[in-house]
């Protein structure tokens, strides 16, 4: 395809700070090859959807960067649903789990070259109480994680933050008794992950089979509740193994319903997303994003 000219990015701030070298030098290379760059800046959550929705109505763009982590991501790709101009990004998060997803590698060239020419690609999304997320939902252990790390602490350690609040999560208890129903049917979880996605946290793969460019929600159960279960559940996440272990539960999902315990947190994307109860859904829409070529 023909050369992208106009390039809308909205810009988190604080992760800007954290690769200001990425950002300017992706930014270098797209004015080079003659495009016109507007950047915005987020001020505040939930400003990036506004940006984006305003961005996409003004008919001048001719693709919509995010450019953070994956929960600003998932603010612009709120924004665009619907809209015809398509969602690119510019990975300059913790994780950066879809860029990992998508196969786009962190360099200038890489990120440029996408945003420039990269075919446009329809994938699919979930819904939480009725808003998108593109990645995962995590309710208990991880959510726990989520809206335990410290701001500073994360702006200044990245990965570590994350690392740090799970091990206080871990040594507290990270297990819970979760009551959801999945399609109608009752279930009962430690943890419980939902995911749109084949990675998670990082590289790490969790749904062997799922793919983000095909609809379809993959739903985890990890039923035992002990430290030592957790930990096992988590070297099988390094090592691509968690499908395979018997203590946990792994099905394809159109309807989730959390019923219980009221007030355990959860993450959606990377962010924190309130409390249960909340009912998560196979999304109807899907969303155009640039993707490598």
């Amino acid at each position: 395809m023909a050369l992208r000219r106009f390039i809308h990015i909205i810009l988190n701030p604080a992760a800007g700070s954290r690769n200001r070298a990425l950002l300017d030098a992706v930014a270098a290379r797209l004015k080079a090859a003659g495009a016109d760059v507007t950047i915005e800046l987020t001020r505040a959550p939930g400003h990036a959807t506004e940006l984006a929705r305003a961005a996409a109505r003004s008919g001048k763009a001719d693709v919509i960067v995010a450019a953070g982590g994956d929960g600003t991501i998932n603010e612009v790709a709120r924004g665009l649903l619907g809209q015809g101009v398509p969602l690119g990004i510019l990975p300059l998060g913790t994780a950066n789990v879809l860029a990992i997803e998508i196969g786009l590698p962190l360099k200038a060239e890489n990120i440029a070259s996408m945003l420039l020419g990269g075919p446009a690609e329809l994938i699919g999304t979930g819904l939480v109480e009725g808003e998108i997320f593109l990645l995962m939902v995590g309710i208990g252990f991880d959510g726990e994680i989520v809206h335990g790390i410290d701001p500073k602490l994360k702006r200044f350690w990245g990965k570590g933050a994350f690392i740090w609040s799970g091990l206080k999560t871990w040594v507290r208890g990270p297990g819970h008794e979760i009551s959801l129903a999945v399609d109608g049917r009752e279930k009962q979880a430690a943890w419980v992950i939902v995911t749109n996605a084949r990675h998670y946290a990082g590289p790490f793969v969790l749904a062997q089979k799922a793919k983000i460019t095909e609809p379809g929600l993959t739903l985890f159960l990890f039923r035992k509740k002990s430290r030592l279960a957790f930990a096992v559940y988590l070297a099988a996440l390094g090592l691509g193994l968690v499908e395979r272990l018997r203590s946990v539960e792994v099905m394809p999902a159109r309807v989730i319903e959390f019923r219980a315990p009221k007030g355990l947190a959860v993450e959606v994307d990377g962010d924190e997303r309130g409390f249960l109860p909340q009912r998560i859904e196979q999304g109807t829409q899907f969303l155009r994003m640039v993707v490598p070529g």
